[in-house]
């Protein structure tokens, strides 16, 4: 007799043959469940993926997006925070979470993230435009 497992049990077992192509498995499905705006089972599959490959900055990094995307900006920086302790200069991790604090209205810690990705790339559009715009809010706030 032959027991059936759910896809997600069958993927992780599978794990121990490929673990870096089993996790991508993962990733995209939870991309495809992103674009569908299906946020909850996108986090699930990002997780599952973190488990089957722990410390990948790359997952560590669709997660805080959807955790942005969710509206939980706290595990949005929490997740950013995790991928940047890997990476430090992994540059779209530091502009999504300048992102995420602007959401928060903690300009001063957007302009941060936004000065370390011009720090790595000075040409960087969307930094500069994102810092300009956060200046300009922060003067209007303390205005």
């Amino acid at each position: 007799m032959k027991i059936q497992l759910p896809d997600t049990r069958r993927m992780e077992v599978a794990l121990k043959n490929d673990t870096l192509g089993i996790a991508q498995l993962f990733v995209l499905r939870g991309l495809g469940f992103e674009q569908e705006e299906n946020l909850i089972l996108a986090i699930d599959d990002y997780e599952t993926a973190l488990r089957i490959s722990p410390g990948n900055a790359q997952i560590l990094y669709r997660r805080g997006v959807a955790f942005s995307k969710k509206g939980d900006l706290d595990r949005a920086i929490a997740t950013f925070d995790e991928a940047l302790r890997i990476i430090p200069e992994f540059v779209d991790v530091l502009y999504a979470r300048g992102n995420v604090w602007w959401n928060k209205r903690r300009f001063d810690r957007a302009i941060e993230d936004y000065d370390a990705v011009l720090r790595l790339n000075p040409s960087d559009e969307q930094a500069i435009n994102s810092r300009e715009a956060m200046l300009r809010k922060e003067i209007a706030v303390s205005a």
